[in-house]
């Protein structure tokens, strides 16, 4: 951890302070059951083993959405499946099951499955940010004080379940996001099989219940930076002048203003990254926004 302070400018009635506070953390897994050292041990969609760290994410790998069907397509899992030719009957080969022909599309010489349960997971980046903490800042002139609090992340990244659910179709759902009027909704002019950019990396997969479990499929396509910065408060305040107050008998009078929780700024709107250390953010409230307006008496 690193902490600075400082006044950056200070004359008669005047002063500034800033202080600042960032924090740097490493994780790795240095030694695991000897049983579980070769295949690592998979907790939900994080991977342990040695030499990466418990909040490193291991996920199918999503390559995009095929222009000319509207389907997400992964990258395919040819460690325990093979890709086979059409009609060959083959079902087996070096102890690897044969990923159905249904499930496979072929661009060019590259292969992938629209189906996640024949899809390759891999490393796809950790929770932890590269840095993350704190700023503070107040204020000071005459009877004025300003203040102010906030909080920041760079770097790591959040598995989005909340914009997941929203982007899935599958009976009647309570919401969608905007983002869903982007989906597929036919094949591009000119698009052939044979097009370079048959697969679209940021592409939207078609709208169809039937289709939602393969095309919204948890899977590297919902992994957002999860970079941050929030406004936690801010703050300010104005204490009558000593003569004034005297007269009335009181010691000091001030009267003080805040907001916290001002606004939240990350990579996609309504995404709350602070929600938990472990990067998942889901359906849960967010962050209340607070007005105070509170008035101090000193006898």
């Amino acid at each position: 951890e690193v902490e600075m302070s400082g006044v950056p400018v200070k004359f008669k009635d005047f002063r500034w302070n800033v202080a600042l506070n960032a924090t740097f953390l490493k994780n790795e897994i240095l030694t695991l059951p000897e049983q579980n050292r070769e295949k690592g041990i998979i907790d939900g969609t994080k991977k342990y083993m040695e030499g990466h760290g418990i909040y490193d994410y291991w996920l199918y790998q999503f390559a995009g959405v095929d222009q000319t069907t509207g389907n997400s397509l992964y990258l395919p899992n040819l460690e325990e499946y093979f890709v086979g030719v059409v009609g060959d009957g083959v079902e087996q080969l070096e102890g690897k099951n044969r990923i159905p022909d249904d499930f496979v599309v072929q661009v060019g010489d590259d292969f992938y499955t629209r189906n996640p349960s024949f899809g390759k997971k891999d490393w796809s980046g950790s929770v932890i940010p590269k840095v993350y903490g704190g700023i503070s800042t107040s204020i000071e002139w005459k009877n004025f004080t300003f203040s102010g609090l906030g909080t920041y992340s760079i770097g790591g990244k959040s598995l989005d379940y909340s914009y997941s659910s929203l982007m899935s179709m599958s009976g009647t759902p309570s919401a969608l996001h905007s983002d869903i009027l982007n989906s597929w909704n036919g094949v591009p002019s000119g698009m052939t099989e044979t097009s370079p950019n048959r697969i679209d990396p940021n592409g939207i997969p078609v709208l169809d219940a039937s289709r939602s479990n393969f095309n919204n499929a948890t899977s590297t396509r919902f992994l957002t930076d999860r970079s941050y910065f929030v406004i936690k408060n801010i703050s300010m305040s104005y204490t009558l002048p000593k003569a004034l107050v005297s007269k009335i008998d009181f010691q000091r009078i001030s009267v003080t203003g805040s907001i916290e929780n001002l606004a939240t700024l990350t990579k996609r709107q309504g995404m709350n990254p602070q929600q938990s250390f472990s990067g998942n953010s889901d359906n849960l409230m967010v962050t209340p926004r607070i007005f105070t307006i509170g008035l101090s008496l000193q006898f």
